[in-house]
């Protein structure tokens, strides 16, 4: 639905530029046929543009992978629920508000247009007679009221002057100005956020006047005379925003103005062809500014253009290189085995050596998840529900596909990104192996030793230490090696703290895979 949002925002940026065009040049010009046709078919086009984009503007996504190992194998605990932050997906986010939103208020417009629909609908139950090319003429007696909708003419019968409205609105019927109204209708429902789709629907039913007048005063009828006529009528409008209505006294002063406009010279229709350079520089900008995946044409291409995913192929795993082992401990769900690497800027994909892969308790993009959000493929199988998918092991190959790439070739199950695992022996985990026991330590208070985690020689890290009850009875976010484990400093238990078995917490640099934790042994 994002795309979806996305696509519409750079489509509004298109019409307002187009629309501006339109009004720096064009809307004082008499040929209004050609300003119809212009305003439509922009109108179009900036639905249209977003889905073209030059192909030599489009650099080729080439991927390489640099691998780097080292010589030591470190350990990493993820932390149990009890002592981890657990990220809670709301439906109360900010894009979720957005799209509802955006839906509710076009449903309220598709609604009124319903409504109006039904409003002259319900006025065909009157007489009516047929007149030519099928046109239908129904009497709206003591209405004041003149109008047309597509075939359908509503007029009141007392009106003078019936042959003059007659023509005009003939006009309306014959040059199908009904679908301009319909088109600019739809299209501001789902605009309804860009106040410059309320000016072009103005602007084409102001043209659709300039037509009809034009059209009715080339023959008997002089623009005098017809001016004064509508002038006089201009009282007799009914709201109903579907409808070409001659006497709308919203326009009155513009259309009595352009009825006595000179014509604009053939010359001015040269205007036009500064155009041109908008429509391509629209589509430049539409390549180089958007990182977007709704382009589905591409102009002006040397070669084919498409994502490449170059991944060198694994190097072997040496007998001394530098593994990061993620193992679960209770009530924790995550094993990862994999070799370090580093990633150029370009690459869009990770291709890792593991022999397992787990589903929960990872962390995506620095954040701690229940369930790994990605699409997960098995051998060329996607995995339905990740909540009821534990792990895999035997791999020989897993991919990490970032999410442009992944919604490319898995459409909305990639939005997250996707991890493509391979490998002829692959098994199901049903569970998850038993965790080995938590590493445990002493603090003897009685000789003021000071608390030290092994392996935390790190410059920023913060301590949390929870009684057996899960409580927190301290905590700091600059630890620096310099706690005895006498005194808490956390709410309640910012006091004496009693000998007995204690836990530790220790977030490091903020890096989810540098974290310890364990057990603490308090001694008098």
């Amino acid at each position: 639905m994002m795309n979806w949002l996305y696509y519409l925002l750079e489509a509004n940026l298109y019409l307002v530029l187009f629309y501006g065009f339109y009004r720096l040049f064009l809307q004082k010009e008499t040929f209004y046929a050609l300003n119809r046709y212009f305003l439509i078919t922009t109108s179009v086009s900036a639905f249209l543009l977003p889905l073209f984009q030059f192909g030599f503007l489009k650099p080729s996504e080439n991927l390489v992978a640099d691998y780097t190992l080292n010589d030591e194998i470190q350990q990493i605990y993820t932390p149990s629920e009890s002592f981890q932050t657990q990220i809670k997906a709301s439906i109360f986010n900010f894009e979720n508000i957005l799209i509802a939103t955006y839906l509710i208020v076009s449903i309220l417009l598709l609604a009124k247009l319903l409504y109006s629909l039904y409003k002259i609908m319900k006025m065909k139950k009157s007489s009516f007679k047929t007149l030519e090319n099928g046109v239908k003429l129904f009497d709206l007696n003591e209405s004041k009221v003149a109008f047309s909708f597509f075939n359908l003419l509503f007029l009141d019968p007392q009106l003078t002057e019936k042959s003059t409205i007659i023509k005009h609105e003939l006009v309306h019927i014959k040059q199908r100005h009904s679908i301009d109204v319909m088109f600019y209708e739809i299209l501001q429902i789902i605009n309804w956020f860009n106040p410059f789709s309320y000016l072009i629907k103005r602007e084409i039913k102001i043209i659709h006047e300039y037509l009809a007048d034009e059209e009715t005063t080339s023959y008997e009828v002089e623009k005098y005379a017809y001016a004064l006529f509508l002038i006089k009528n201009s009282s007799g409008a009914q709201n109903l925003p579907l409808t070409n209505q001659i006497f709308s006294s919203s326009i009155l002063k513009r259309r009595i103005s352009m009825l006595n406009q000179k014509k604009s010279g053939s010359w001015a229709r040269l205007k036009l062809v500064l155009f041109i350079p908008i429509i391509g520089g629209a589509i430049s900008i539409s390549t180089m500014a958007f990182t977007k995946d709704y382009a589905i044409v591409v102009l002006s291409s040397t070669e084919k253009v498409q994502p490449r995913n170059i991944l060198q192929e694994t190097p072997p795993l040496k007998e001394k290189a530098k593994l990061h082992i993620a193992v679960p401990k209770k009530n924790s769900t995550s094993v990862k085995v994999k070799k370090l690497h580093s990633i150029k800027k370009n690459e869009q994909t990770e291709k890792l050596p593991q022999t397992y892969f787990y589903a929960r308790n990872t962390y995506y993009e620095g954040k701690a998840t229940k369930t790994d959000p990605r699409f997960i493929v098995v051998n060329g199988k996607g995995i339905e529900d990740n909540k009821l998918f534990v792990g895999v092991q035997n791999t020989e190959s897993v991919k990490i596909i970032n999410q442009s790439i992944a919604i490319k070739k898995y459409g909305n199950k990639g939005k997250n990104g996707a991890v493509e695992i391979t490998g002829n022996n692959i098994k199901t985990i049903d569970k998850f192996p038993t965790p080995p026991p938590f590493p445990r330590l002493s603090l003897d208070r009685a000789k003021n030793e000071l608390l030290v985690i092994p392996e935390s020689d790190y410059e920023t890290k913060t301590l949390t230490i929870y009684n057996k009850h899960g409580e927190v009875v301290y905590n700091t976010t600059d630890y620096k090696n310099d706690w005895n484990g006498k005194q808490g400093n956390y709410g309640d238990f910012a006091s004496d703290l009693p000998k007995g078995s204690y836990q530790y917490f220790m977030k490091i640099s903020g890096e989810p895979l540098k974290n310890k934790r364990g057990a603490i042994e308090m001694k008098n």
